[in-house]
């Protein structure tokens, strides 16, 4: 898919998955370095970490949390389809370190 003069990707006759597919795929790719909360409905569901890097149509995630201890800290790569919601660190609210009970 080609971007447009504002850097914007043009669909044209592209299906709603394809497109999807793209435009999730680009919010990590430009996000690359920041941190990200996502859910997945696979094991392990959650993975919060370092966004290390957009491979084609994965994801590849520097794991500092999941809902299970033992897979911490590992590099994880998801299939953009997997990812039911995803949220990326900006100028807003901080993803909090959820295994602190004291929040």
């Amino acid at each position: 898919m080609e971007k447009d003069s504002l850097g914007h990707l043009e669909f044209e006759g592209a299906d709603i998955n394809a497109i999807r597919e793209a435009v999730v795929a680009e919010a990590f790719f430009d996000n690359i370095g920041r941190r990200a909360f996502i859910l997945i409905p696979s094991y392990p569901f959650l993975i919060i970490g370092e966004i290390v890097d957009v491979i084609s149509d994965y994801l590849v995630i520097q794991a500092e949390v999941t809902n299970v201890a033992e897979l911490d800290d590992e590099v994880f790569h998801v299939h953009i389809d997997d990812i039911e919601v995803f949220y990326i660190e900006k100028h807003g609210r901080k993803i909090p370190d959820i295994r602190d009970v004291h929040l």
